[in-house]
């Protein structure tokens, strides 16, 4: 297996993002264990297409709960479908959904992403967490503020107070879709599409998922997008999975954040 000696250099990003109250961050794909080159070697996520084998994926999923500070068994990943439904944990789960939000402290949301975004929603003042994952086709149905809004709807939220922070996605210097799926970005913001008359145009997730959030009410700079995160994924692979770049056969990193105790 590939990292046998990364174990004490997984890096995690944006741990300070929203308070002290909060844990969370960003993983990349180093400090972990993986038997397939594309794989490796912190892949979060196991599937019969993608061919890890479960018990390697539990230990890097152990690894990262050691190093960032809270207990594996409380972890969670949204069911993705590619779409915007959100799930209130402790209510009846979904088979599948694309974000889901809690005031449970200790429990630990993750999203998923490889060149799809994982988004992390924090209301300090409240004491609720929400975690999103967005591909393109769950920003054009609004995943982000649909994650807002439960918050909001089920806990009580003021969309002002809530606080975002954007993980590692795919660049629109490496993300295209055919033109007519384009022009569904163009109309969220022009400079979502910097080349709409190429037969395929590249698209920028990353700035319409910002839009999309300001529109809904989320104050600008509560939304933390920093440079770190602001790097493609396909153009990195020395820090990050990407399906654009690897194929079917792309690993998995996450993003993931929890309400420390109290006691």
């Amino acid at each position: 297996m590939s990292g046998r000696n990364n174990y004490k250099k997984i890096p995690v990003r944006y741990q300070n993002t929203f308070g002290e109250c909060f844990g969370h961050g960003f993983s990349t794909r180093t400090g972990g264990v993986s038997l397939i080159p594309t794989l490796s070697s912190l892949n979060l996520f196991s599937s019969s297409r993608r061919r890890d084998a479960e018990a390697v994926v539990q230990e890097n999923r152990r690894r990262l709960a050691v190093h960032a500070g809270f207990h594996p068994l409380s972890l969670r990943l949204v069911k993705v479908e590619h779409g915007s439904r959100v799930w209130v944990v402790g209510r009846a789960e979904p088979g599948s959904y694309d974000a889901m939000v809690t005031d449970r402290a200790g429990v630990v949301l993750a999203a998923p992403g490889a060149d799809c975004m994982p988004i992390l929603f924090a209301d300090p003042r409240s004491k609720v967490i929400g975690a999103a994952h967005a591909g393109w086709k769950g920003t054009l149905m609004g995943v982000a503020m649909a994650t807002v809004e439960a918050m909001v709807t089920e806990f009580g939220c003021r969309v002002s107070d809530i606080m975002v922070a954007m993980g590692p996605s795919v660049g629109a210097c490496c993300f295209t879709l055919d033109r007519q799926q384009a022009q569904d970005f163009l109309r969220i913001d022009r400079g979502c599409v910097p080349d709409p008359e190429s037969a395929r145009p590249h698209v920028d997730l990353r700035l319409a998922n910002r839009v999309l959030l300001q529109r809904g009410g989320v104050l600008s700079g509560h939304i933390h997008d920093h440079k770190e995160m602001q790097r493609c994924t396909s153009c990195h692979p020395e820090d990050f999975f990407s399906h654009v770049r690897d194929g079917l056969n792309f690993g998995t990193q996450v993003g993931f954040l929890w309400i420390r105790g109290t006691d």
